[in-house]
Order: structure tokens, then C-alpha cells, then sequence
């Protein structure tokens, strides 16, 4: 250890608060005006000032002020640190560990405003510094605990959780804003008739629609708003759901329609490679072996490069996937399979299917509801153990029976949302303009809705290929489509 200088004449004054909301750094201005008069009244020169504005000491966060010092004290630029209070410079014992093994090689005093000298070259200021942090660190723990347990009891209570103001209610999260509300219900409506987050988001933007902070949407910002509990009245904490005071924005039944329409969009997802780019992308297969075909870049005729679907030989790892034999031309193929979807829509096989998929909601939404209160029974059994109500065998047993009931409403669920697939055509229109005026995923829906494959056979050697629509050389022979209906 240094021999310790009894007269330090260069000191650093160290300022640090935790949270500064305004920016204005009143808290740390205070703070090293004090110090800077302790300095006065020892006689030391103030080599260095360091301030640490609106970070913690308890969160592990860089602090840089605080490393420029530690730096200052290594190289030997300084003889003393001055802060308002230990508390400043430390809050977690890992780092009053690694100021004490700093100050015992360089011999460095600490003083505060507040209590005075701790010579931490000493058992007995050390001690006094470790007793210090132990009650600093009890307080943070204290406050924590207070904070929590404020937040479960506004929760149970019903109450908002307050921070930045909810889409569609004003500030105090209590009174809605019918305006907004009117947003929110109408971006629910249009993602259950089939239209994706992003093309509401940019028809929102369009008519100059600001989000609750005035800023632009975005696919996120939307369905986040959408989906949020709290439009009928649903206050949730830790994930637990808690009956709020404020009034919805929506009904019961237009949240239950909203969950149907996300579980449509889990079914087409896990069952195709789903693509906002490409209609058919996950549909099309090779006729020769079967394999699912990619968009691969296809060289025409002319020398030109378009877009087609073509079966690859091996995948990204080298694998053996496919015969690598088969390509089709993209677009043709697309406007080929509308063409054939308008025409199937008017059938009256689809007609059945759709008055099947309507019969079946009723049964979907109470699936629906019977998983979310199991849900909740799981909880409770956790709760109970928790409690002492049950023991650890109870609560073993019960929690089997609990998530087996839970897991088989789940599969029973994705096995109807996977047949509710039907995007809804707008009111006035026929089937043709909802589909020239829809985006890409929902054209896709449509397609799931009748569609299973879409099977490319190979050319038949020695036969003139026909000009399809007098645009493309496209044998509609060639095609194969499995339809559901």
C-alpha cells in the first residue's frame, strides 16, 4: 500500500443522480457546489470535476464520469475524492470492492458532504463503507418492493398503469377518445376482413392519422393497438389479467372475431412459407417430382432474366431435395391461377365451404373462451401451490391434468382456424374488384381458402406451346390444381 500523503492537495469531485426526468441537472449542480466548498474549507486544489447525469449506480450501466476518475486515480493525478455522499460513487458491493482495492494501491482519501472522511486504508473504514452500501442496497430493495407492490395493488384494482397515454383514451386511461376509437375499431374490422397490418398502416399515414404521439404508423404500431387487452377492458400485470375500470372500445364479440383472424393468419403462416412478394410462393410443385418449387431468376428467349418458379436439385445445405428439371414463368402462372379462382368462386361447392366456415365460428369462439379460462384454472393451480393450499404432489398432478386439457383445446383450435381461412370480400364489391384492390397477403388467404397445391407438369416433347391471353407463350394443359373444394 502507498504511504498516504496527510495533506492532499489535488482532489476529484464526483457528482452523479440517478434519474434526472428534465434534463435540467438541478440534483448534481447541487451537489458538487457543496462539494466544491468542502474543497475550499480543506485547502485543495479541484483538478477534476466528473458528472454522471441521469444514470444509476445500482443498475451495472456504464458510467463513464465515474471510469474518467477511476483512470485519474490510477494514473496518480489525484490525492482525494470528494462526493455528496457515499452512495454516489457506489451502490453494489462488486464495485465498492473494486474502489477499495484501487484506493489501497494509490492511497487515495474519500470525504463526503454528508458523513464526513472514510479512510478505506483502514479495517475500520472499510467496514464503515461496506455497513454504508449494505443499507444503500437495502433501501433500493425497499423501494423496489413498495413500487411492486403498488403496481399488483392498482392492478387488482382495475386501475391504469399510467406512463405514455393509450391509443383511444385520454391521458388518465379512464375516458376514451372517440375519434380514436373509432381508428382502433375500424383497423380491427379491416384486419378481420383480410387486410394485412402494413396496408393499414399506410392507408393511415395516407389520411394523415397520427398515432397517440403524433408520429407515423407502422405495421407494429397498428397491431399492437389492436391487439392490446385493454380495449375491453382488460388490465394485465406480469401477464396475469385483472377486470379494468375503464370502459372498451370494442365488444366481446369483435375481440373474439379479432383472435379468429390471428389464428388465421398462425394457420396460413405455419402452413406455407408465407410471403408478402410472391402470390403463389409455397403452393407450386414440381410435377415431375413432386418437391415444392422457389422463385428462381429464369433466362428468356431474348437474353432477358425473369422471375419463375423452379425446382432446385439440392437445398442451401447440398442436400438432394428435388430433380432440379422444372421451371415456369411466374406471372403467367399467377394471372393463370386467378383466372381460375374467379371462376371457382362461382361454384357451388365454395359456396357450401363458406356457409360451413360461417356455421363453424360460433364453435371456434367458444373453443376460444373454454382455452382461455383453462388458462386461468392453470394459474390458479400455481397460485395454490404457491399459497400452501396445495402440496407438491397436488400440485404436480393437478398441473398434468391442467396443461393436457389446455394443450388439446390448442390443437383443436389451430385445426378449425386452419379452415377459417376465407378472406372476407368487401361489402359492394364483386370478387374481381376486391381482388384487383387487395394487397398480396390478402390474395393469399383467398388462395388457401380453395387451394391445396398447385401442380407444374413437364412440356410434352414435340408440342407447339400456346400463347396464353396473347401475352405469353403458357400451356394452362400444363397445370394441375388440387382444389379444397
Amino acid at each position: 500500500m502507498k504511504n498516504i500523503d496527510p495533506t492532499p492537495t489535488r482532489c476529484a469531485i464526483y457528482a452523479r443522480i440517478s434519474d434526472d426526468k428534465r434534463g435540467e441537472g438541478l440534483g448534481v449542480e447541487r451537489q458538487k457546489d457543496s462539494c466544491h466548498v468542502l474543497a475550499a474549507s480543506n485547502g485543495w486544489e479541484v483538478a477534476l470535476v466528473e458528472v454522471d447525469n441521469s444514470i444509476s449506480a445500482y443498475s451495472g450501466k456504464p458510467r463513464p464520469a465515474y471510469m474518467r476518475m477511476m483512470d485519474a486515480i490510477r494514473n496518480h493525478e489525484i490525492d482525494a475524492v470528494i462526493v455528496w455522499n457515499l452512495d454516489r460513487l457506489y451502490r453494489r458491493m462488486k464495485d465498492l470492492e473494486e474502489y477499495i482495492d484501487l484506493v489501497e494501491d494509490t492511497g487515495v482519501l474519500t470525504h463526503t458532504v454528508m458523513a464526513g472522511a472514510f479512510d478505506l486504508n483502514t479495517a475500520m473504514g472499510r467496514a464503515m463503507a461496506r455497513t454504508s452500501i449494505a443499507f444503500a442496497t437495502l433501501e433500493v430493495d425497499n423501494s423496489k418492493d413498495r413500487v411492486l407492490s403498488a403496481k399488483l395493488q392498482a392492478a387488482k384494482a382495475g386501475k391504469p398503469s399510467g406512463g405514455n397515454r393509450g391509443y383511444g383514451y385520454e391521458q388518465n386511461g379512464m375516458v376514451i377518445i372517440e375519434s380514436e376509437a373509432v381508428i382502433v375499431r375500424e383497423v380491427i374490422d379491416r384486419f378481420v376482413r383480410g387486410e394485412s397490418w402494413q396496408t393499414i398502416a399506410t392507408d393511415l399515414n395516407s389520411r394523415a392519422v397520427p398515432t397517440a404521439k403524433g408520429n407515423k404508423w407502422c405495421a407494429a404500431n397498428v397491431r399492437n393497438v389492436a391487439i392490446r387487452p385493454r380495449n375491453i377492458a382488460i388490465r394485465v400485470h406480469n401477464n396475469d389479467e385483472y377486470p379494468a375500470q375503464w370502459p372498451p372500445v370494442i365488444s366481446l364479440d369483435t375481440w373474439e372475431d379479432l383472435q379468429l383472424a390471428l389464428k388465421r393468419g398462425q394457420a396460413i403462416n405455419g402452413k406455407r412459407s408465407y410471403s408478402n412478394k410472391h402470390l403463389l410462393k409455397g403452393f407450386v410443385h414440381c410435377g415431375r417430382c413432386g418437391c415444392r418449387m422457389h422463385i428462381v431468376n429464369a433466362q428468356q428467349r431474348d437474353g432477358s432474366y425473369s422471375p419463375a418458379f423452379g425446382c432446385r436439385k439440392r437445398d442451401y445445405r447440398g442436400d438432394e431435395v428435388g430433380c432440379g428439371r422444372m421451371k415456369r414463368r411466374k406471372v403467367p402462372l399467377e394471372d393463370f391461377i386467378a383466372d381460375c379462382i374467379m371462376y371457382r368462386l362461382d361454384s357451388p361447392e365454395l359456396g357450401v365451404m363458406l356457409e360451413d366456415v360461417e356455421s363453424n365460428t360460433p364453435a371456434l369462439k367458444k373453443l376460444l373462451r373454454d382455452h382461455e379460462m383453462q388458462a386461468r384454472r392453470l394459474r390458479d393451480v400455481l397460485e395454490c401451490y404457491a399459497t400452501g393450499e396445495l402440496t407438491l404432489d397436488e400440485y404436480k398432478t393437478a398441473k398434468v391434468h391442467a396443461q393436457s386439457r389446455l394443450d388439446t383445446l390448442g390443437r383443436e383450435i389451430d385445426a378449425r382456424s386452419a379452415k377459417t381461412t376465407v378472406a372476407k370480400i368487401p361489402a359492394g364489391q364483386s370478387v374481381r374488384e376486391a381482388w384487383d384492390n387487395a394487397d398480396m397477403p390478402w390474395r393469399r388467404q383467398l388462395v388457401d381458402t380453395v387451394i391445396e397445391k398447385i401442380h407444374v407438369d413437364p412440356r410434352v416433347p414435340g408440342k407447339k406451346t400456346p400463347l396464353y391471353k396473347k401475352k405469353w407463350q403458357f400451356d394452362p394443359d400444363l397445370i394441375r390444381i388440387e382444389w379444397k373444394v
